[in-house]
């Protein structure tokens, strides 16, 4: 983003981006969902999917994010800020947790969601999968047997419910 923009038009331009590749993964989710079947190509299609949309939706997040530490100061963590400030700090379980940390106390939203929880921590589990898959080593790492598939699905959901809810939060708080 140009710095020599006003905090509005940036906050504007981070909305609209978000708005414009929400739709886009979405619509992939959608028509990935509509031909669901049990077989291993079409679970490995859901994790990669999946997270994408997980990624793309925090990425936005930590851009809405970085304009909001322009307009206000923040009682946020020097993780909270590092990620913000580059997405390469950590890895993508922990990038994911202190993306949405920081974004609902700059935007002072509740109930913020508990990383303490065993979601959570099942959950790091569907970024983990997808490393595996974008990057096999070995014919396992692209198995998605049946007793984590139900899980991962799960922890799919989980982590969704927790982009889409802080979206749905400030919405309500700040209007359109």
């Amino acid at each position: 983003m140009n710095k020599d923009i006003h905090p509005q038009q940036k906050m504007d331009e981070a909305f609209d981006n978000y708005f414009e590749l929400s739709k886009i993964l979405q619509s992939d989710m959608g028509d990935l969902l509509d031909g669901e079947n049990e077989s291993q190509g079409w679970r490995r299609n859901f994790i990669r999917s999946s997270a994408a949309l997980i990624e793309g939706y925090a990425h936005c997040l930590r851009e809405v994010c970085s304009v909001s530490i322009e307009c206000v100061s923040p009682e946020l963590s020097k993780k909270e800020i590092a990620v913000l400030n580059s997405e390469s700090n950590c890895d993508a379980n922990e990038r994911f947790k202190l993306t949405i940390r920081a974004a609902y106390k700059l935007f002072e939203l509740s109930p913020a969601p508990d990383f303490g929880g065993s979601e959570w921590r099942r959950a790091q589990q569907v970024l983990c999968k997808r490393h595996l898959l974008m990057h096999p080593k070995t014919p396992n790492n692209l198995e998605v047997p049946d007793k984590i598939w139900l899980e991962i699905r799960e922890d799919v959901f989980w982590i969704c419910e927790q982009l889409f809810s802080f979206f749905s939060l400030v919405q309500e708080k700040y209007g359109a």
